[in-house]
């Protein structure tokens, strides 16, 4: 099922929300493959940047992956020469377990995520009235959404501005990040060309041969 076939809140909110019954079924440094409700969905890391493990989370309530530099988990052969990660970002995806939809459309989804629910949603805080979306794009068959989010943040010195990203791999809803740091923030057209390339990448790995 394609992103476009999806009705707009029940995608934000299953994205939203801790995801259910995420089973890790396979790792390596670039990339990890949870077995969500019975499909296997491959959350694979552009270059420069590596699976940190240590910070998979995964739950009865949800599963969660994240990446950072190569070299600072000690995995730093994986990134080719000139891979490395300039912009010190972070990026996290994922996995709902729900069901999607019928119905919707892309660009329902666009004008949902600026209604006080989205915009609650899209954030960390859980305060629409802090949370502002500064920029939504739209590739191919994924959302691209620029959150500002001044709200009080589940993780201190985390920069307010970030991009999110909404796709389905596998006919699960799957939601990626891009996040820097106060003091060294990634700017807002290098994270999007980040989120594009972790966009890519992902589709690309799960895509059948």
């Amino acid at each position: 099922m394609r992103i476009s076939e999806m009705r707009a809140p029940t995608l934000i909110a299953a994205a939203a929300v801790a995801l259910a019954a995420c089973v890790p079924t396979a790792s390596g440094p670039d990339r990890a493959t949870l077995t969500v409700a019975g499909r296997n969905v491959t959350i694979a890391a552009p270059r420069g940047f590596c699976i940190d493990e240590a910070a998979t989370n995964v739950s009865a309530s949800g599963g969660f992956v994240m990446a950072s530099d190569c070299a600072l988990l000690g995995s730093a052969g994986v990134a080719a020469e000139g891979d490395a990660n300039p912009l010190g970002a972070v990026l996290t995806a994922s996995v709902s377990a729900a069901q999607l939809p019928e119905g919707g459309t892309l660009p329902e989804l666009t004008r949902f995520v600026e209604t006080p629910q989205g915009r609650a949603a899209l954030g960390r805080s859980g305060r629409p009235d802090r949370i502002k979306v500064l920029a939504t794009r739209t590739r191919g068959d994924v959302l691209y959404v620029l959150v500002e989010d001044r709200g009080p943040q589940p993780i201190a010195g985390i920069e307010p501005r970030f991009w999110r990203a909404f796709l389905d791999v596998e006919g699960r809803m799957t939601v990626l990040t891009v996040l820097g740091f106060d003091g060294a923030g990634v700017d807002p057209t290098a994270g999007l060309a980040l989120i594009q390339r972790f966009a890519d990448t992902v589709q690309a790995v799960n895509r059948p041969s």
